[in-house]
C-alpha cells in the first residue's frame, strides 16, 4: 500500500499550503469588512437634533442649588425663557402674573421616571389649581442613554404639562442652577424665585410647592 507522506515543515509543499491559508483568510476578512461597510451604509443616520430644542434665556442666572443648605437664590429674579416643545409649540417662562412650578426632567433619570407618573396622576385628579401653572423642562438629553428620546417617554406617560426642550448644553437648566433631577423651582408671577428642591417629592411635596406659589413666599 502506498502511503501519502505529509509535507515536513519547511518543505515547499508546506510553504505552499501555508500561503494558501493566508490567502483564504485574507479573502474572508476582506469580505467581512465589505459586508460591514454595506450594513453601516444602509443604516439611516441618527438625527442628533431629536430631543433637543433651541431655547433662548435672558436675565441673570440663579446660583447652583446646594441641597441641605439655605437657598441663597430665594428672592432673586429667575431668567426669562423662550422655548418650544417637540412639536414647535411655543412655551415661555416669563413674568406674566401667574405663579409657576418649573419641573426639570431627564429621560434617563430613574427618579424622574418614578416621579412623572405620580405628578401626572396628581394633575389628573384635579390637584393643580387654576392660578398656578406647571411647566416642565426636558433637559440633559442624551441619545446614548436609556429611555431616549424624551418626547416618546413623556407621551407614553400621558404627560400634559407644557414642555420646554432644552438644548444640548442644557442652557435652561444651567441658568436655573439645576443640581440633579428631578428639580423643582417655584416662581411667583414676577418670576421671583420662591424656592427650589431636588429629588422625588411625591404628592405631599407638590402640595407644599403649590402652597408656596400661592402665598408668594410669605
Amino acid at each position: 500500500m502506498t502511503q501519502t507522506k505529509k509535507p515536513k515543515p519547511g518543505t515547499k509543499d508546506a510553504k505552499s499550503n501555508s500561503t494558501l491559508w493566508w490567502i483564504i483568510g485574507g479573502v474572508i476578512g476582506l469580505g467581512l469588512i465589505v459586508a460591514l461597510a454595506i450594513s453601516i451604509a444602509g443604516e439611516e443616520p441618527v438625527d442628533d437634533s431629536i430631543g433637543y430644542g433651541e431655547p433662548t434665556v435672558s436675565g441673570d442666572p440663579l446660583p447652583v442649588y446646594a441641597a441641605g443648605q439655605e437657598d441663597v437664590s430665594v428672592g432673586l429674579t429667575a431668567p426669562n425663557v423662550e422655548g418650544a416643545d417637540w412639536e414647535g409649540n411655543p412655551v415661555t417662562i416669563e413674568p406674566d402674573g401667574t405663579p409657576k412650578i418649573i419641573l426639570f426632567l431627564a429621560h434617563w433619570c430613574p427618579h424622574c421616571q418614578a416621579e412623572v407618573p405620580v405628578v401626572q396622576e396628581w394633575v389628573n385628579d384635579g390637584n393643580l389649581p387654576d392660578d398656578v401653572e406647571l411647566i416642565s423642562v426636558a433637559t440633559s438629553t442624551d441619545r446614548l442613554r436609556p429611555n431616549w428620546p424624551p418626547q416618546d417617554w413623556l407621551e407614553e406617560e400621558g404627560w400634559t404639562a407644557p414642555v420646554i426642550m432644552d438644548d444640548q448644553i442644557g442652557v435652561v437648566a444651567g441658568n436655573y442652577g439645576m443640581a440633579g433631577t428631578p428639580f423643582y423651582v417655584v416662581l411667583d408671577g414676577d418670576n421671583t424665585n420662591l424656592g427650589r428642591v431636588s429629588g422625588e417629592i411625591g404628592t405631599a411635596g407638590l402640595e407644599q410647592l403649590v402652597a408656596l406659589a400661592q402665598s408668594g413666599g410669605e
